[in-house]
């Protein structure tokens, strides 16, 4: 399989080059260190795989995944991601993601999800399934899970949230009443299943957000 590496960080790169160099079957074909590359790269390349990173500047992960697939329809994204954020993983399997493991994952794993994916397959790394299955906020009474995405409203909340904003300046820079940012904080928290602000801020980071 022909493979397009995709992080921010040339370290974690060149690892995975070097990590992969002695699999038979796996070619490294490019690397790019934005999501707006990625596409780019993508292109040009046509790659089998594409091992994605989500929290990037710019364009993060998810939307390089959404304007990679629109191109490359036979390309297949495998998520290599630090977070196990239940909503980044449905965001982004949403988006068109065809697998998600975590950066500490081992070598074995690695190639077996690299090889599931590149075979049409799903693949979710067993410590993204376990956080998944704890998720228990959006079950319904059949059992069933759906996505919980922030709005973009909600997502400019948080972001302002993040450079240390008051809820009043929030409010006069949105063109909101106080209570609605409120409104907004609240909802945000209980979507996110955080307690406060600095947990707002660990989702926005995990999002490059800030």
């Amino acid at each position: 399989m022909t493979l397009l590496l995709v992080d921010d960080q040339s370290i974690i790169l060149d690892g995975l080059e070097a990590l992969l160099a002695h699999e038979p079957d796996v070619q490294v074909v490019g690397r790019a260190t934005s999501g707006a590359e990625a596409v780019e790269r993508a292109k040009e390349l046509f790659p089998d795989v594409v091992l994605m990173d989500i929290s990037m500047p710019g364009m993060d992960g998810i939307e390089a995944t959404k304007a990679l697939l629109k191109c490359c329809t036979d390309t297949r994204v495998l998520v290599l991601s630090m977070y196990d954020h239940p909503d980044l993983v449905r965001e982004i399997m949403e988006a068109g993601a065809r697998g998600y493991v975590l950066k500490n994952v081992g070598k074995e794993e690695l190639g077996l999800a690299l090889r599931a994916v590149a075979a049409g397959d799903r693949y979710i790394g067993r410590d993204v399934q376990e956080a998944m299955d704890h998720d228990h906020r959006f079950q319904d009474r059949a059992g069933a899970t759906g996505c919980n995405v922030l709005t973009k409203r909600e997502q400019e909340v948080v972001k302002l949230i993040c450079r240390e904003y008051s809820t009043a300046e929030i409010a006069e820079m949105l063109f909101l009443s106080p209570q609605t940012v409120d409104t907004h904080r609240k909802n945000i928290l209980q979507k996110l299943a955080v307690k406060n602000s600095a947990g707002l801020v660990k989702y926005a980071m995990e999002r490059g957000w800030c």
